[in-house]
């Protein structure tokens, strides 16, 4: 049986394939980021105008057996021919549009 890890800094609440509901808690020691850098490229009234650059991976460890990452949607991006790493899938929300979980798991 394969382990989840959660590299998000959110509870995750998974709908599964029979309708229950999987709790995966974060990790508790890494979150899974996109490295950025951040310039000021222009002032207009007195508001500055940024343009973030978006760098390497942190805190994602190397394959294991048996074990699927579950990150950001921007840090899966990154790591596209990783068949271990995951995003929560499709949103379920309540009635009033709140986001409360997620339809399984995606590439």
């Amino acid at each position: 049986m394969k382990q989840f890890v959660n590299l998000t800094p959110h509870i995750l609440n998974i709908i599964a394939a029979d309708g229950s509901t999987v709790y995966i808690p974060p990790d508790g020691n890494r979150i899974a980021r996109v490295g950025s850098i951040s310039s000021i490229v222009a002032t207009v009234n007195g508001i500055n105008i940024n343009k973030q650059t978006f760098g390497k991976v942190m805190d994602l460890p190397d394959p294991q057996d048996d074990v699927v990452y579950i990150v950001s949607r921007m840090v899966k991006d990154r790591v596209p021919d990783r068949d271990d790493v995951v995003v929560p899938g499709v949103p379920f929300r309540d009635t009033d549009g709140k986001v409360i979980g997620a339809w399984g798991l995606s590439l």
